[in-house]
């Protein structure tokens, strides 16, 4: 009995630490267990995260384009609350607070009185974002970012109604010293000096400067005719000229809108004297000067129309220097007009005695 005993322990001694070991490897393995476990759900949440991300980084470019910049800068802003450095979510809210900017209007005011105090909420969303984007941004991009803020001053200036400092002119000032051949900075403030000082040399040196980038064209575009559009000044006729040929020559859309206020502006004998026609014509060669001329006037129809077109016409060839021809098509004009009133008649009676005498 008691050699029994003693080969049971000896057994036992012997297979304790086998069993030890067992027991310790099935603790390692359910340990290993979790630990994947654990990694796997942490892989499954992360990845559940990241699609949820991607789909509101799409539902915010969705917004953006179908300019909802409001909602959009409202999506990257849910994004940021869980991770406030995702790169994609701020490099894409400040560009829809860029777009904003350059696409800015208050839809929805129902009286003029409305206008000021609706701008300036949007302005409110606006400026944050683009002052947090100044901070983080460097060269070229910081100069888009400053450009962009300047406008928003201007915005809030010329709309809102409630800055009447030199902010926006010193931050677009600004953007071109960080950069001398930004489109925005040049484009942006080429319009305010059109409608700040009203220096059409200096403002259309700022617009060349712009287009020359081939950059943002149709933005640079809108600024420019923009600028140009009331400013009723020696200079400006040939500045819009020149525009519209630049524009006709490169192929450029320009909208009936702009089209008609320059046919009107620059051509129209009830709108304009001699002097002014003049300046118009001159603005680029006959030929581009005709050519133009009827661009803009692509959807003429009716007698006023095509008596219009040979009171341009007359007048381009008599500054070409074909006087003979000038003279000829005026006193076609005049017989045509026998009987009338108005400023065509009066322009044209005096083209007759001028080349008469002349």
């Amino acid at each position: 009995m008691a050699d029994e005993l003693g080969n049971l322990e000896g057994a036992v001694k012997k297979e304790w630490p086998v069993l030890i070991s067992g027991v310790g490897g099935i603790t390692a393995l359910i340990g290993l267990c979790v630990t994947l476990g654990g990694g796997i759900t942490w892989l499954v949440n992360h990845h559940r995260q990241e699609m949820e991300r991607q789909a509101r980084i799409a539902l915010a470019r969705a917004q953006e384009q179908q300019a909802d910049y409001a909602g959009a800068i409202g999506t990257y802003d849910e994004i940021l609350k869980s991770d406030s450095l995702y790169k994609p979510a701020l490099d894409g809210q400040l560009a829809a607070a860029m777009h904003w900017v350059e696409d800015f209007h208050v839809i929805g005011a129902r009286t003029d009185d409305d206008v000021a105090p609706m701008a300036a909420k949007e302005i409110d969303q606006i400026m944050p974002v683009l002052d947090a984007g100044l901070t983080r941004t460097k060269g070229r991009q910081m100069a888009d970012v400053e450009a962009h803020v300047g406008w928003a001053h201007w915005l809030n200036q010329k709309i809102a109604e409630r800055e009447f400092g030199p902010a926006a002119e010193q931050n677009l000032r600004a953007a071109l010293s960080l950069d001398p051949n930004n489109v925005y900075a040049n484009a942006m403030l080429g319009n305010w000096v059109l409608h700040n000082s009203g220096n059409i040399a200096d403002g259309m040196h700022l617009f060349d400067a712009a287009v020359a980038t081939g950059k943002e064209r149709p933005f640079v575009r809108m600024l420019e005719l923009g600028g140009l559009r009331y400013l009723d000044k020696k200079g400006a006729r040939a500045a819009q000229v020149k525009v519209a040929d630049d524009m006709r020559k490169g192929g450029e859309p320009l909208d009936e809108d702009y089209k008609s206020r320059i046919l009107s502006f620059c051509f129209e004998p009830v709108v304009t004297d001699h002097d002014e026609l003049v300046e118009s014509l001159s603005a680029v060669p006959p030929d581009d000067a005709w050519k133009t001329y009827l661009w803009l006037d692509d959807n003429a129809s009716g007698e006023y129309r095509e008596q219009v077109h040979e009171f341009v016409h007359a007048n381009l060839l008599e500054l070409s220097g074909d006087k003979a021809g000038s003279l000829a098509m005026f006193r076609s004009l005049e017989v045509e007009l026998k009987g009338s009133n108005g400023e065509m008649k009066t322009q044209v009676d005096a083209a007759v005695a001028r080349l008469s005498h002349g």
